[in-house]
């Protein structure tokens, strides 16, 4: 069984939560992708909050970018340590 770790989420692909409307969801440690969004023009969402972090869950069994994008506040550098 996966261990799970688990985020605050602010947008969803390209749906922004409204605000206060955040969703904790668990990610598995093991087979996502995270990529940095700081410098991206996704970081500041409608809402009012930043995000910083993706964390892609793969659309198939190879790992790729095409998968969900799930917007959190962590930095990679954050989110990586969690994993560990």
């Amino acid at each position: 069984m996966a261990n799970l770790a688990f985020f605050n989420v602010y947008a969803i692909n390209q749906t922004t939560l409204a605000r206060d409307q955040s969703q904790r969801i668990g990610f598995p440690t093991q087979g996502c992708i995270v990529q940095d969004c700081i410098t991206s023009p996704t970081r500041s969402l409608s809402s009012g909050y930043n995000v910083y972090g993706v964390i892609i869950i793969p659309s198939g069994a190879a790992a790729d970018s095409n998968g969900t994008k799930y917007y959190v506040q962590e930095t990679v550098a954050s989110i990586a340590t969690i994993f560990a």
